[in-house]
């Protein structure tokens, strides 16, 4: 349906977000834009003729006015007939290699007497494992980075059509502390030179990548390429480029918020 690699690029100067979408030949295939100014939470996808394919409604009905005050976090995205699409939510997740670790502590007393009575040292050694057990997972938990990752759902039955996740190099900068990011971010020109990349996994979190999102470095305009590196189906591709489109969106606005801090 689409010949790769397609290229997003957002203009040097824009008033409210927007992205133009091309094909691989450098056709023009959408421009999604948001508007600065805006009563209601939605964004729309227009073609090469200016007609309206897609719209991007809010969780939100309603934001004051201007961008930055947007409610939403939640966007589902319809045709222009209101027929579903795909709904994009943004999800924190545990790397990869972290999502099995748990510590294993069992006891080995008997709960039960052989006259049947209750062995109250079995039992309270059970609720002292189980309790290690809870707390080591919750300090797991607690202490093991997670990355923000955007899952895509089905808006009709709220099944999981697939996931967009920071390749491993770009989890790790973001597993660094706020203020260092900020730092890093800050030096001349590494906000230009930092190109963060992104898997689109179809169904399963783990399973394999089919296309990559990577931005470019570029000294004047934001860019990014979209390669395709495994299988997906026409009808896939159809809510899959809508989806990514606004996830380009939303981290681009993201790095730039880190590096103008």
């Amino acid at each position: 349906m689409y010949k790769y690699p397609i290229k997003f690029e957002f203009p040097m100067v824009s008033l409210g977000r927007q992205v133009d979408v091309k094909n691989g030949d450098g056709k023009f295939i959408m421009r999604a834009s948001d508007p600065f100014i805006s009563f209601k939470d939605s964004m729309s996808y227009i073609d090469g003729s200016g007609k309206e394919v897609y719209r991007a409604e809010g969780d939100t009905s309603f934001r004051f006015m201007f961008q930055f005050a947007s409610m939403s976090s939640d966007w589902n995205i319809v045709t222009t007939d209101g027929k579903p699409v795909a709904y994009v939510d943004d999800y924190w997740a545990r790397m990869e290699e972290f999502k099995d670790m748990n510590v294993n502590i069992t006891s080995s007393a008997p709960v039960m007497q052989s006259d049947g009575r209750a062995d109250l040292g079995g039992v309270l050694g059970n609720v002292a494992a189980n309790f290690a057990n809870n707390f080591a997972d919750n300090v797991i938990r607690s202490n093991v980075p997670a990355r923000l990752v955007y899952q895509i759902k089905s808006r009709e039955d709220g099944d999981v059509l697939g996931w967009i996740v920071p390749s491993r190099g770009t989890g790790w900068f973001d597993f660094l502390p706020y203020s260092t990011r900020i730092q890093i971010l800050n030096l001349p020109f590494a906000a230009r030179a930092y190109a963060p990349s992104y898997e689109f996994k179809i169904g399963n979190l783990y399973g394999p990548t089919v296309l990559k999102l990577q931005k470019q470095r570029d000294l004047l305009v934001d860019k990014y390429t979209l390669e395709k590196v495994g299988e997906l189906t026409d009808q896939q591709e159809r809510w899959a480029i809508p989806a990514l489109t606004l996830v380009a969106m939303f981290e681009r606005t993201r790095v730039k918020k880190m590096a103008d801090w």
